[in-house]
């Protein structure tokens, strides 16, 4: 992917009230990575276990440990460009007050699904994963992630602003985390 291009990202949420940015350098070619990235286990990833169990208080979405975490994750896969984006969605009340049970319902099935017209009091969450051969040269992969949240209106952003300064620090301990394991099982996979 070329710099500068337009991502399924940036063509889904263009604009946004919070973003958060992470990348690792992966020694894997993008196949792998891309393999690694569809495949690494719940199970690979205690942290982000341990901090979803305490954000749905005791109760975890994950399933089993078994269970790929891009499919395991809050919002769901909205789209992709194989083998090197994906598109994960889904529209949430600010309040947030959805069990662990019920936070698949709320993943977008679409990029529509996730853009249509709401009221104030919900927030849009997208998050990707991009694949980037040879940052650092031949056999290299720059594996990003990007996840934006838009609210729908003025009561919906000051709530989850708030919301963002409790669980910011969490956030990204899951997105490193995440980043993590899936280079393990990349560059693992590669030899």
């Amino acid at each position: 992917m070329p710099d500068g291009s337009r991502t399924l990202l940036d063509d889904a949420m263009p604009s946004w009230d919070v973003a958060e940015r992470h990348h690792r350098v992966v020694r894997a070619e993008a196949g792998a990575v891309w393999d690694a990235l569809l495949t690494t286990p719940v199970g690979a990833l205690p942290v982000t276990r341990s901090l979803m169990r305490v954000r749905t208080l005791g109760r975890s979405s994950f399933g089993s440990r078994d269970r790929p975490v891009v499919a395991a994750l809050p919002p769901g896969e909205i789209a992709r460009r194989e083998p090197e984006q994906l598109l994960l969605g889904m529209v949430a009340p600010v309040s947030l007050r959805t069990g662990a049970d019920g936070l698949e319902d709320l993943r977008a099935a679409t990029v529509a699904e996730l853009t249509r017209p709401l009221p104030d009091g919900w927030v849009r969450i997208a998050m990707d994963f991009r694949l980037v051969p040879d940052p650092a040269g031949p056999g290299t992969t720059a594996l990003h992630t990007e996840t934006r949240v838009l609210a729908t209106g003025r009561r919906a952003r000051r709530a989850f602003r708030a919301y963002w300064l409790v669980i910011r620090g969490g956030s990204g301990l899951i997105r490193h985390e995440l980043l993590r394991a899936v280079s393990r099982r990349a560059e693992a996979a590669g030899g």
